[in-house]
């Protein structure tokens, strides 16, 4: 099942994805929060039905959930980087303003960056609370999982240097405003493993990341019990898991106005956004 959220005659609603149209299930479920903790009732509800062509999708966690993002969490992207490999789950976190859902555009300003790129990534969403989980029963605390497109100012997020020494600016680089792409949905009860999913970024139609979440370093697993341990997780939280290599940064590739950019993962589906220039 795929469940999601989006607009339609003005309105925010809870939708069950199918193939060409999605149900309104709002009625079934007070909050997202509770659409994803109660699958059951969200596969029976019968609402009304929208032509997906009719509706506009809105990312699939809500304004008072967090955005936790793992880096260099693939062996060859933290090699590609020039960076060693992180000893323990190495995060940053998101704002909710940053992001946006499927088919809508990915909106910089071009007097505050010009070096944009692309981190297909595979993203879990956390269903039911969860506070120091092991690693064996975390995923038991996983709802579903969607996709993130961890978008980024290159020339702001490396700018920094203090001492000779290299300073990352992830507020900057990571979490502006309208810039992340995340959904369509949250594909629940359909993924037994996790760490066995084809993912690709693809510019304009052309491959640029190739990758299968085996090569993770941590595992969603690992990573769900790690942040865990350090805050409770609440239903509707997201956990991005990290990008593979092939960043645009290492190949003299930026993002450019009216790029295409989708991140397929297999079992999910296709995150499809366009850059744009902001007004």
């Amino acid at each position: 099942m795929r469940v999601g959220r989006f607009t339609a005659d003005g309105e925010d609603r809870i939708g069950r994805f199918e193939q060409n149209e999605v149900i309104d299930v709002t009625p079934a479920a007070e909050s997202f929060a509770e659409a994803l903790a109660q699958t059951e009732a969200v596969a029976e509800c019968d609402g009304e039905s929208y032509d997906l062509n009719e509706i506009s999708y809105l990312p699939p966690t809500t304004s008072r959930n967090s955005v936790f993002c793992a880096a260099l969490n693939y062996q060859k992207h933290a090699e590609e980087s020039g960076r060693s490999v992180p000893e323990r789950p190495y995060l940053f976190l998101k704002l909710a303003r940053s992001l946006v859902g499927q088919h809508e555009p990915i909106s910089y300003h071009n007097t505050v960056t010009s070096e944009i790129d692309y981190e297909g990534e595979l993203a879990c969403v956390i269903g039911s609370p969860c506070r120091h989980v092991s690693t064996e029963e975390a995923l038991e605390y996983v709802a579903g999982y969607t996709i993130l497109n961890d978008v980024s100012a290159r020339d702001l997020q490396l700018s920094f240097s203090y001492e000779n020494d290299d300073m990352i600016d992830w507020f900057a680089g990571k979490a502006m405003q309208s810039t992340t792409p995340i959904g369509p949905y949250v594909v629940c009860d359909e993924i037994d493993d996790p760490q066995n999913l084809s993912i690709a970024s693809r510019v304009n139609g052309e491959t640029l990341q190739d990758e299968n979440t085996e090569m993770m370093i941590y595992s969603v697993a690992e990573l769900v019990s790690y942040i865990s341990s350090l805050v409770e997780l609440q239903p509707g939280d997201v956990i991005a898991t990290g990008t593979p290599e092939g960043v645009g940064v290492f190949q003299d590739i930026s993002l450019e106005p009216g790029d295409e950019v989708e991140v397929e993962v297999e079992g999910i589906g296709t995150l499809q956004n366009t850059v744009s220039e902001a007004e």
